[in-house]
């Protein structure tokens, strides 16, 4: 499918990645300019070659785990039927459950999620798809929950009514427990459209109803090209679309052709159709929306209980721009902030009560029972006043008014006064405003330059979960008495590069305490940990846990040996059978020879065997685990062959 769109569309290798992605894998991915769309007759093949060595040596592999499982759930283990289970113990196995079970009872586990409806994780998911039986008929699928179809490789159910079957699941399933753009998704969304016999970029309404939630990930050449029948289902897709989808539509709903023709003649109903595309419009198309349709649409969206979707936040205050400008009516502009004002309309609000006079009396706001509506026509008047940010003599003053604020709003202060930090956390306390009281904090730091351990008693709601909404700079000015005072769960939100950062000053900060303390302290910020120190902590019998390790950087884990790994987990090692299948576990073994985990005596499988195949100079490629792939040099020949001609094709 020639179509690039900032979506790799082609097919892409399976979870476990037994043939890893090297240059001659580039090639494949190199498509046409953007939101060109050409036919690639190759759909099949590519499908077809990314499929072979997989399945069966994944199955084997399954099977050799579960022998080799030391413990099993003896719940799950003794059970007579898993129909006989309440919902509940069927939401709680795991990975470590799964691998004892033989692949009969693993469908039959399968069938009895699916028969009480049981949502489950993801990992959950991915498990019980490896261990199902190597072959699966159609009417199989029809027991299992539609979700788990999404964990299993769309090429074993090739043939029109057959693929047909297991995309009608499909279409049922939530795709977003996979994440938008990940290689499954791919490779599901173009089997499917080989399975409709789509050609080129164009859809039909039920090739988009077949789809399901795939046709949230179509590119923008589809977009471009079958408008009328995508575009209605691209509204209601849950997040934001991509660049190129956003460009795609918003070139359609400009040219004013269908499905929604001029917006001069849009109704509330046609807004409420496109609530999802609505970000994309520019101001210039907007104010061609009649301003009653906008005006009627907009009570709607706030008498609905449930609020406005989040992506509407960026157009709901471009759309109420024509209400704004509405006169004041005869005798009703305020003079003064009173509790007369909760009884005027959103309208009288916007057109009556003066932005001065609001900043004047914000103390008067704070002590009416307003709306949070009421509040925020407020904060938008305010906003106006100060485009670049709040005086610190309004902020002492804002009181529950805070409570509207958002972390970009936060970030435009200049905050001097912990006492103002102090009033201000003391309104957030017991609301989820972590983002709000971390901008706060920051914005303290970076006007003050310092948080003494005085000042953070003082400061009795902050918790070192805020340190993951620091920036990189304000992190750099974080107090040694924060970094004593955090929590292992305190980090999990944090990305990688603020790992770094903290780890960094965590190991300044405890590097004169005892051997056996510091572990202790360090153990939060491994996630941050270069290869080197890893190295060092494996020297100290550091009995790591696999929770702990599984945080640790990939690019770090992967170069360690054997030994190291074995010298870090120390009694916890067995933990790596049940996590092999995941990252960084899964990435250090394809880096691992197979006869040095053999040693290990676990069971690990995937390692580098007697004599590998280099697709790149930079990274060594171990083929299906281990396992060779069926056939001679001569059918390996021919498939590399084949790769290359596709790849010059």
């Amino acid at each position: 499918m020639g179509c690039h769109s900032g979506t790799d569309m082609a097919p892409a290798l399976p979870q476990q990645q037994h043939l890893r992605k090297g240059r001659t894998m580039a090639s494949l991915t190199a498509l046409s300019p953007k939101r060109s769309c050409r036919t690639h007759p190759h759909h099949s093949l590519l499908l077809l070659l990314f499929s072979f060595g997989w399945a069966q040596p994944l199955r084997a592999q399954a099977g050799e785990s579960r022998q080799q499982a030391a413990s099993l759930d003896p719940v799950l283990a003794n059970v007579s039927s898993f129909t006989s289970l309440s919902p509940d113990r069927l939401l709680g196995f795991t990975c470590a459950d799964v691998s004892g079970l033989s692949p009969e009872h693993v469908k039959e586990l399968a069938m009895a999620v699916g028969q009480k409806n049981a949502t489950l994780q993801a990992d959950q998911l991915r498990c019980l798809a490896h261990g199902l039986p190597a072959h699966l008929a159609p009417e199989d699928l029809d027991a299992f929950p539609p979700d788990l179809l999404l964990f299993l490789n769309p090429a074993e159910f090739s043939g029109p009514q057959t693929c047909a079957h297991f995309f009608s699941h499909i279409s049922k399933a939530n795709v977003d427990v996979l994440p938008r753009r990940s290689p499954e998704r791919q490779r599901l969304l173009l089997a499917a459209l080989v399975c409709r016999g789509v050609q080129g970029s164009q859809v039909s309404e039920a090739d988009v109803l077949a789809l399901g939630g795939l046709a949230c990930d179509l590119p923008g050449c589809f977009v471009a090209d079958s408008a009328a029948a995508l575009l209605p289902r691209l509204a209601g897709c849950p997040g934001s679309l991509d660049q190129d989808q956003q460009e795609a539509a918003q070139a359609v709903l400009q040219g004013r052709g269908p499905p929604y023709g001029s917006p001069s003649k849009w109704s509330v109903s046609t807004l409420n159709t496109l609530q999802g595309l609505l970000p994309i419009l520019d101001q210039d198309f907007i104010q061609d929306i009649p301003k009653g349709v906008v005006t009627a649409w907009l009570q709607r969206i706030y008498r609905n209980p449930s609020g406005p979707r989040p992506e509407l936040t960026v157009v709901l205050p471009r759309l109420r721009r024509d209400t704004e400008k509405e006169a004041c009516p005869p005798g009703r502009e305020a003079h003064v902030v009173d509790e007369k004002l909760v009884f005027y309309s959103d309208r009288e609000l916007e057109a009556c009560v003066d932005g001065a006079l609001l900043v004047a009396q914000i103390d008067h706001v704070n002590a009416v029972p307003f709306t949070y509506q009421q509040l925020n026509i407020f904060k938008r008047k305010l906003d106006k006043i100060y485009p670049k940010g709040y005086p610190e003599s309004l902020i002492q003053r804002l009181g529950y008014f805070f409570l509207t604020t958002t972390p970009k709003d936060i970030h435009k202060w200049n905050v001097t006064s912990l006492q103002v930090v102090k009033d201000l956390l003391r309104v957030s306390k017991g609301r989820d405003m972590d983002a709000q009281v971390a901008a706060l904090i920051a914005q303290y730091v970076k006007g003050n330059g310092w948080l003494d351990r005085d000042s953070l008693d003082a400061l009795a709601a902050f918790r070192p979960t805020y340190l993951c909404f620091f920036s990189s700079g304000q992190l750099g000015s974080v107090p040694p008495s924060i970094i004593w005072a955090v929590r292992p769960q305190d980090l999990n939100t944090c990305s990688q590069t603020q790992l770094d950062i903290l780890y960094a000053r965590a190991h300044l900060t405890f590097q004169n305490v005892s051997r056996a303390e510091y572990f202790v302290k360090i153990q939060p910020f491994l996630g941050g940990a270069p290869i080197e120190d890893l190295q060092a902590l494996s020297q100290q019998n550091v009995s790591m846990d696999l929770a702990t390790f599984k945080t640790l950087k990939k690019e770090a884990v992967v170069g360690l040996t054997v030994r190291e790994v074995q010298n870090l987990l120390g009694p916890h090692v067995g933990g790596l059978t049940a996590e092999q299948r995941n990252s960084p576990v899964w990435d250090w073994i394809l880096r691992q020879r197979q006869d040095d985990l053999d040693a290990m005596g676990l069971g690990l499988q995937g390692g580098i065997p007697n004599g590998y195949l280099i697709l790149d100079r930079s990274r060594r490629v171990a083929l299906s685990d281990g396992h060779r792939l069926p056939g001679s040099r001569p059918m390996l020949s021919a498939v590399l062959a084949l790769l290359l001609a596709l790849a010059l094709h």
